[in-house]
Order: structure tokens, then sequence, then C-alpha cells
């Protein structure tokens, strides 16, 4: 009898081991298979073909409302250039958000009041960069300039937008323009 209840138990551990692995598979498969679908929803809104890039876009959760408010992501960098941003670099950042056709409460702006909150981070700056790479491929000369200058006009707004010597005359720091140049650079 003994016997019977120790094999009884046994094969309850065993059959919940299996049930827990195969929830973890399936787990996994479903996160694969969102991972793919994510990809090929980017890579139909952008263009983009390079599967790194769109990995390291999804790694950085950049789907759908999220594409628009990524492609301003620099302006993050720009507010926080000093090693902290202020409200009026905040506003500016979510000025330009909604000047390009965000809503004011919508998922991307709450995404961007995160990132604002949180500061830059280097996968997401790294995936913009890579995200640069792949505008100047599939973006006309046209195209990626118009993309260019409104960006570049955009940081130059959240810049100057903490005021310069006792908030007039305002001015672009060394490291915002050193950002805003990177900008440019990548995107030329």
């Amino acid at each position: 009898m003994p016997t019977d209840a120790f094999h009884a138990r046994e094969e309850s551990f065993e059959e919940g081991y299996f049930r827990t692995k195969d929830a973890e598979l399936v787990d996994k498969l479903k996160k694969v298979f969102k991972s793919k679908v994510d990809r090929d929803e980017l890579r139909a809104a952008t263009g983009i073909t390079n599967e790194e890039v769109l990995d390291r876009l999804v790694s950085v959760s950049v789907r759908g409302e999220m594409l628009a408010v990524f492609k301003i992501y620099p302006l993050v960098e720009v507010a926080w250039a000093d090693g902290s941003v202020s409200k009026s670099e905040i506003e500016a950042v979510l000025a330009a958000a909604v000047k390009l056709g965000m809503p004011h409460d919508g998922h991307a702006i709450a995404r961007l009041k995160d990132w604002l909150h949180r500061g830059p981070n280097d996968d997401a700056r790294a995936a913009w960069r890579m995200y640069a790479g792949e505008l100047r491929k599939i973006l006309s000369p046209a195209e990626l300039k118009e993309f260019r200058e409104d960006l570049v006009k955009f940081a130059n707004k959240v810049a100057t937008a903490s005021g310069g010597l006792f908030g007039m005359f305002p001015q672009v720091n060394v490291r915002e323009q050193r950002i805003i140049d990177t900008v440019t650079r990548l995107l030329s």
C-alpha cells in the first residue's frame, strides 16, 4: 500500500512537471509567433526588410502607433542631454508629437511621457540609429531631407525650451548640439 501512495505521488509530480514544461513551451511559441507578427507589421508599415533592425525595433516595443512616436525618439535624448529634463522641455517634446498627429491621450503619448520620465536608454538609442540607417535606404532623398529637417527643427525647439541666460536668449548647449549633429549625420 505505501508503494502505491508513493507511486501516485511520483506520477502527480511528474504530471505537474510536464504540465509546467508544456505551458512554458506554449508561452515561448506564443512569444515567437507574436514577435514574427510584430516584425511583419513593422515591415509592412515601414518598408524595412533588415531582420536585425526589425528585431531591435520589436525588442524596444515599437509597433503600431508606437512607430510614430519612435520616429521622434531623439527628442528625448535632446531633452535629457544635460542629465535632467525640465517641464518646458517635456512640453516641447509633447507639442512636437501632437503636431505630428499623435492623439493627446493615445498610447504613443503615454510611452513618450514614460521615456521622458525615465530618460533615454542604450537599447532604444541603438534601435533608433539602426532605424535611421534603414530610413536612408528606403526614403527618397527628398523624403529623407524633409524628415531630417523636421526632426532637427523640433530638436532645436526642445533644446531651447529651457531658456538660456536668465530665461532669455535661448541657446543650444554643447551636449544638445552634439545629439542634433548626430541625428543630422545619421539621416544624411
